[in-house]
């Protein structure tokens, strides 16, 4: 059995239960008539609340197409067709009673006069019952798929708003350092051949990871990614650039694409470049509690973090950080007089 059969059978029964109750109201205050007069009543209303319930839902399927008048004509249609659908109803129940030898004719006429009063009337409540729930059915549905709607446009925005910070995160390889590191490969073609070869190939390293459009890579990976970086670094800054960088053996975990490089590159630029005797760099990967962490550490003079300008590479780090992870990871500073520690921060998986 389908639902729809189902459906109907739950709203016979419905309608028997509602014609057995009115009558149990009718006969309870005073001596009730023989069972089969009472059986009788039960099939005669039983029959009249089909015929009319078929009919008026027809009526009210045409009396919805005039609901985008006003609300006289809405209404006015709406009591007319429940009119003829109650008449109409009644008309066809007594025709069936009549065929199946349980009306007598003779008292047609009489029981129409009695019941079309009742009929009419409780079909026009019951239809405007049903139009005003079924109006505000509608109305809510059509509000609720209004907000799924802008709920889906919102969360397509901030997709394509994460999709384009983590374009701008992943294209750090910046063109000034893709120039000095050719102009340091050339001078090192003639020079020490082997070393432009290493760097060649952690270049190409570099732009390969650019093109990476994955919102997590494992951290290892991202490690060798940032080695690599500070590795041509040192080619150009030779002896003022000098790195190490470790991880507790139970670290293991993803971080979002070049958000390690974007740490060591802030240390090498704000400190390494700018300082005669260059920068002593630390890069520390570990587990604390349930986070991975990764901590790049620099004896330079630090930075104030509330002085970030929009779009610098920690500023897009930190929103693409909140758009992978919510409150869950993020990037802390910790300045002292000697030395500088920027933390990168994101749950272990």
């Amino acid at each position: 059995m389908n639902r729809s059969h189902r459906d109907v059978g739950k709203s016979l029964l419905l309608i028997l239960g509602l014609v057995t109750v009115v009558l149990l109201f009718q006969f309870g205050g005073g001596k009730w008539p023989p069972l089969p007069m009472v059986l009788r009543d039960i099939v005669f209303g039983f029959t009249v609340c089909v015929a009319v319930s078929a009919l008026a839902f027809i009526g009210l399927q045409v009396a919805r197409g005039l609901w985008r008048y006003n609300v006289v004509l809405r209404w006015g249609g709406l009591v007319a067709a429940m009119t003829v659908c109650a008449a109409a109803g009644l008309c066809l129940a007594m025709i069936a009673l009549l065929v199946m030898g349980l009306l007598p004719a003779r008292l047609i006429g009489t029981i129409f006069r009695e019941n079309i009063v009742g009929v009419i009337t409780t079909t026009i409540i019951i239809g405007s019952i049903f139009t005003v729930f079924g109006s505000t059915k509608a109305r809510l549905e059509a509000t609720e798929l209004e907000l799924q709607t802008q709920r889906l446009e919102r969360e397509r925005a901030e997709k394509l708003a994460a999709e384009a910070k983590l374009a701008s995160l992943s294209s750090r390889v910046q063109p000034h350092f893709l120039f000095n590191t050719l102009n340091s490969i050339s001078a090192l073609v003639r020079d020490d051949p082997a070393l432009a070869e290493r760097t060649i190939e952690r270049l190409s390293s570099l732009l390969r990871a650019s093109l990476n459009g994955r919102e997590e890579v494992p951290l290892e990976q991202e490690l060798r990614l940032a080695d690599d970086y500070l590795e041509i670094q040192r080619t150009r800054l030779g002896e003022r650039l000098r790195f190490s960088m470790s991880a507790a053996p139970d670290v293991s975990g993803t971080v979002p694409p070049f958000s390690v490089q974007t740490l060591v590159e802030n240390s090498v630029r704000h400190a390494g470049e700018k300082r005669p005797e260059g920068v002593d760099l630390r890069v520390i990967a570990r587990r604390v509690g349930s986070d991975l962490t990764v901590d790049v550490i620099d004896n330079g003079t630090g930075f104030d973090p509330n002085a970030l300008k929009a779009g610098h590479g920690l500023d897009t780090l930190i929103g693409r950080l909140r758009e992978l992870y919510g409150e869950r990871a993020g990037v802390e500073f910790r300045r002292a007089p000697d030395s500088m520690t920027v933390r990168l921060r994101v749950p272990c998986t």
